[in-house]
């Protein structure tokens, strides 16, 4: 490539001259730093510029600022991941199936591959390493998911095979293993709008809560949490998470086992709000709230819900509405359906709130469909 020689105070008129009219500054990846240092001279700078889309006029006009035109050798180390990537992958592929974006999870950066990357992960796994100088470790999720504890498999493409790591939001440490746990930095969002939406001082059940998401800033916040995961690995890190940020045993309990035994260890009055964070099945388990209270005790308290739904792309807030209806067997109150993101061309992921009705918890429903059956 070409360059502008020019005085270090000289560099300002050269890039005002230059702006829009150079294509090479969208390319390269010296983009947004168009100036790189001069070799041998300490006081001049080099400006990038590429003549093929500089007009030789342009130049002509800024000779009063004591330019002079050298040569400049784009590498490797200039480039970004995404041109690099682009070079060697198929020119069948389109430039929207490049790989661009990932997410990172401390010093790990996890991608999640299509089939045709396939040939040429193990090089789009070294380029991702090479680019990203905080990064130690590359993934690829694998498309088989643990049946039993709902976290993916994984491959390493690049660098060192260590997963544990440690990310933080919303000012709050979560240590993992990544490899045995599930984790989503693209939910941060919705995880915040949750614990704003929940008061301080409630108590809050957290059926499925991993390692602890929504459980440790609620937590923080004031709210007496009790929180739950099946897998091991999760209870084990939400334990070591829940002590890394210096929260108290008396305001966040820590349970591992299966959720509906999870809720029915409290009696009525002691719920206010229940977390189902599982899309994939949470809705399969709202049946615990059939029955759950004796008559006494129904009145006591009523509980909020927010159940995470997969739902299809056309009706998701129908479709979420329909799945909890058919496993309460009434209407829920106050229902509202937020969609929170599309996890698939026609798959959103939905969270219902709703009051599970007092008919439900009193299993009034339950009777009559025994009556029916």
């Amino acid at each position: 490539s070409s360059g502008i020689n020019a005085e270090y105070g000289q560099c300002s008129v050269i890039l005002k001259g230059l702006r829009g009219g150079c294509s090479m500054f969208n390319e390269c990846q010296y983009k947004p730093k168009y100036v790189i240092n001069c070799e041998n001279d300490n006081d001049r700078k080099v400006v990038l510029i590429d003549k093929q889309h500089v007009s030789s006029s342009v130049i002509t006009s800024m000779k009063d600022a004591k330019i002079r035109e050298v040569s400049v050798p784009l590498t490797y180390k200039n480039w970004s991941a995404a041109q690099i990537i682009r070079s060697f992958l198929s020119e069948s592929i389109p430039d929207t199936d490049v790989v661009s974006g990932f997410e990172i999870v401390g010093h790990i950066a996890h991608l999640n591959l299509k089939d045709f990357h396939e040939p040429y992960k193990f090089m789009i796994g070294q380029v991702i390493l090479d680019k990203n100088a905080s990064i130690k470790t590359v993934v690829n999720k694998l498309n088989t998911i643990h049946s039993k504890y709902r976290f993916f498999d994984m491959e390493v493409l690049a660098g060192e095979e260590n997963f544990i790591t440690t990310a933080m939001e919303h000012k709050i440490k979560f240590s993992m293993d990544f490899s045995k746990v599930y984790w989503n930095s693209k939910l941060g969002t919705e995880h915040r709008r949750v614990v704003d939406a929940i008061p301080v001082g409630a108590t809050v059940l957290d059926m499925f809560c991993g390692i602890g998401p929504f459980a440790l800033p609620l937590a923080r916040k004031g709210c007496q949490v009790h929180a739950n995961d099946l897998n091991p690995e999760s209870y084990k890190w939400l334990v070591k998470n829940r002590d890394l940020n210096g929260i108290g045993t008396k305001l966040l309990t820590c349970y591992n086992m299966d959720g509906r035994d999870f809720v029915r260890e409290f009696s009525g009055g002691q719920i206010q709000y229940v977390l189902m964070n599982l899309p994939a099945s949470a809705t399969e388990f709202l049946d615990v709230f059939v029955g759950l209270y004796s008559v006494e005790e129904v009145s006591k308290c009523p509980i909020k819900v927010f159940c995470y739904h997969f739902a299809h792309v056309d009706s998701p807030e129908e479709s979420t509405l329909e799945a909890v209806k058919e496993v309460l067997g009434a209407e829920p109150e106050n229902p509202f359906v937020h969609l929170v993101r599309k996890t698939a061309p026609k798959t959103w992921m939905t969270c219902i709130e709703f009051v599970v009705p007092q008919s439900v918890l009193r299993g009034e429903n339950l009777a009559k469909r025994t009556k029916t059956e």
